[in-house]
């Protein structure tokens, strides 16, 4: 489900939003929604700069992992394995935010009982093992995780984080954010938690 009511639309205002927050770089990061009605799955495309990408741009595949249309992310194997890994996901938001990042360089996972916004919306918050971007690998970590912590937050050594709704991309986007927001405050107060 997307919160206009057009997948592609939403992906495409979800990854401006994240680069100009400053949470991808111009051809960093991807989102997906799956249509669950339609078994089909919504992605941000591969190599096109995010402040730059149009609707037309979106790839379309089957949560199979057929190619409808357009040229999907090279992460789009993570992506259906978080469908894959909970019937319920319904969007996927994957991103670099640096203060995340920052903090899970110096040993610490932010906790989200600091921060209402992150503990009203994460299940929780896990750790996967670093696994080459793009990777078969890195989408079998990502299931594993998924099924063995059942979080919908995801830390991705090395690399970023994983975020997925049950509900809208909006509501992904809103977690990353929160969790992205956590770190920083984290920083503020002197180091993790």
């Amino acid at each position: 489900m997307s919160w206009t009511g057009d997948p592609k639309r939403d992906i495409v205002e979800v990854m401006k939003l994240l680069y100009e927050r400053g949470i991808v770089q111009v051809r960093g990061g991807n989102a997906s929604i799956y249509d669950k009605s339609s078994g089909l799955v919504y992605m941000s495309p591969s190599g096109v700069p995010r402040n730059l990408l149009t609707m037309e741009d979106v790839a379309v595949m089957t949560v199979g992992g057929a190619v409808l249309k357009g040229n999907p992310t090279s992460e789009w194997r993570m992506h259906l394995a978080v469908y894959e890994a909970d019937p319920e996901a319904r969007a996927v938001v994957h991103a670099h935010p640096p203060a995340l990042l920052a903090l899970t360089y110096k040993g610490g996972v932010p906790d989200p009982e600091l921060l209402t916004e992150v503990k009203l919306n994460a299940k929780c918050i896990a750790e996967a093992p670093y696994a080459p971007p793009g990777s078969p690998e890195l989408a079998k970590v990502v299931k594993e995780t998924i099924m063995g912590t059942g979080c919908n937050v995801i830390i991705l050594q090395r690399h970023g984080a994983l975020v997925y709704s049950d509900k809208t991309i909006y509501h992904a986007l809103d977690l990353l954010e929160a969790v992205e927001d956590l770190s920083k405050i984290i920083h503020y107060l002197g180091g993790p938690s």
